[in-house]
């Protein structure tokens, strides 16, 4: 779906940023509250996770998804945005009942070991919030590929390799595993594909 790019003649559209914005604190406020009451039970970590360094300070490209969705989605055209809504919607709704069915304990090192106090202070406080627990599949990566597949059609070089770089931290962050990453990437595609099709079956009928 290639309905929404970065233009120079247009400008930020203020109710989407702010459709974008309460989305992303809503899905927030009830994964919390769902890491609070399901008991871990798997562990999907493997000896590639293992390989793979813990770099604290990729915090910053991590948290860096937020105003990337957001900037994505105050330059979309409105058909665009809609579509990535019901996307997104749908990865929501497989994601929890894949921690409901699969829950997973995230193994996280030691934020002690970390020497910048900024970043070990904003990694601590984080993982007080966000527990080491339903990781599969990530919805980090999910709703970045989302945005990336939907909300862009010009410079997607650039915002693909935006893109990457997040997903590539939610394994550096120790965030995620690479099976969590994995399931995100799927369960992007299934939620865009399916709305991509339903569109244009419409447009057909």
């Amino acid at each position: 779906m290639n309905s929404l790019s970065f233009r120079d003649d247009r400008r930020p559209d203020i109710r989407q940023m702010l459709a974008a914005t309460f989305g992303m604190a809503a899905g927030l406020a009830i994964f919390f509250l769902l890491e609070r009451s399901v008991t871990p039970r798997f562990v999907f970590a493997t000896s590639i996770d293992a390989r793979i360094p813990f770099i604290a300070w990729s915090w910053f490209v991590y948290v860096g998804f937020f105003p990337f969705v957001i900037a994505l989605a105050a330059y979309a055209r409105p058909p665009a945005f809609a579509a990535f809504k019901e996307a997104v919607l749908i990865a929501f709704v497989l994601g929890v009942a894949c921690f409901v069915l699969f829950p997973e304990a995230v193994p996280r090192p030691n934020v002690a070991e970390i020497g910048s106090t900024f970043v070990r202070h904003r990694l601590a406080r984080m993982w007080q919030l966000d527990l080491a627990a339903n990781g599969f599949p990530s919805l980090h990566v999910a709703v970045t590929c989302i945005a990336c597949r939907m909300l862009t059609d010009r410079r997607r070089l650039v915002t693909v390799a935006i893109g990457l770089l997040i997903c590539a931290s939610t394994l550096t962050l120790k965030q995620h595993t690479v099976v969590d990453v994995l399931g995100g990437v799927a369960l992007a595609m299934v939620s865009a594909l399916w709305v991509e099709r339903r569109s244009l079956r419409g447009r057909l009928a």
